[in-house]
């Protein structure tokens, strides 16, 4: 099972650091995790927030030592379900051009299983974030959080998972074998998946109409779920499908699914590493991960992609 043994939590210093932190020691104590480092990124013109008892703004420029100190306080007050003995670490890296490859490093080093950082900005941008930035190149998976979701307890039991499938082991295989080890593992009954298949433009050339061909992409999509699903040991766990036609988007798609289950994780596959915004905006998990409410967890297998990740860090 994928046991996310180290972790690395980016911080802002904003409010949207409680939901982060408190997802991340969530995760720590359900994955028996030895290690949490968390991590933020100093700028010249950064701020940072102070209590209510202070200053309202601090200028981060000041010194490490005073926002090491504003780290270990948000982590000691949200930090709620770590369990006893995990290592926790804080790192400060200064902003340059290179602070992507120095986390990256970093992520090498300390073998991170897991990112987690707030929900990327819906607006795509030239000049991305570095969580943006980091997260598509890390070999390891990443779980975003959007401001204010909360985790509703501390029992696994509490977690409806949700996982995209697109009938191919680079995309689909990794996500349903964490949704299938994780619910086995702490007794979640069942978990579903959606699956979103398209009418192709041409479909009227074959003589049939729009209904006529949807049903049989219908079909078509019912048959390769069951062959996709013949490759994985459920080990007791129920899957509800659900086979969306595409209306709009794939993604809205995906989210209306997710809505109507009530689910509060949304699993998916790999990134994409291009880096060059058009290329991403079609691409169905850059828009989920801009748009989803409910925390989303990308899983890449441990390791995939490292032939990239170490060409990558030689720079």
């Amino acid at each position: 099972m994928y046991r996310f043994k180290r972790l690395m939590v980016g911080l802002a210093l904003s409010d949207m650091d409680e939901s982060k932190i408190r997802y991340a020691s969530l995760v720590s104590r359900l994955a028996s995790s030895e290690e949490i480092t968390f991590i933020h990124v100093k700028s010249a013109i950064d701020v940072m927030k102070g209590s209510p008892e202070k200053s309202p703004l601090m200028p981060s420029a000041a010194s490490h030592e005073l926002i090491g100190e504003r780290m270990r306080e948000l982590v000691g007050k949200y930090c709620v379900y770590c369990p006893h003995g995990v290592k926790v670490d804080y790192e400060i890296f200064d902003e340059s051009q290179l602070v992507d490859i120095d986390i990256l490093r970093r992520i090498k080093e300390k073998d991170v299983d897991l990112i987690v950082v707030g929900k990327i900005s819906r607006e795509f941008s030239a000049v991305e974030t570095i969580p943006v930035r980091v997260t598509r190149k890390a070999p390891c998976s990443a779980l975003y959080i959007p401001r204010g979701s909360w985790p509703g307890g501390s029992r696994p039991s509490d977690t409806r998972i949700l996982v995209t499938v697109e009938f191919s082991e680079d995309s689909s295989g990794d996500p349903m074998q964490f949704a299938i080890d994780f619910a086995a593992e702490y007794k979640i009954t069942d978990i579903s998946c959606v699956h979103v298949f398209d009418v192709p433009l041409g479909y009227y050339k074959r003589g049939k109409s729009y209904e006529e061909f949807s049903e049989i992409m219908r079909k078509n999509a019912e048959k390769k779920l069951e062959k996709f699903k013949e490759g994985f040991d459920f080990k007791g766990v129920s899957l509800s499908s659900h086979l969306m036609r595409l209306e709009d988007k794939h993604y809205t798609a995906i989210l209306e699914v997710a809505k109507k289950k009530d689910s509060n994780l949304i699993v998916i596959g790999e990134r994409r590493k291009k880096a060059a915004a058009k290329l991403l905006l079609h691409s169905v998990t850059e828009q989920l991960i801009r748009t989803t409410t409910v925390p989303l967890l990308s899983v890449v297998a441990k390791g995939k992609g490292m032939s990239f990740f170490e060409a990558l860090l030689r720079i």
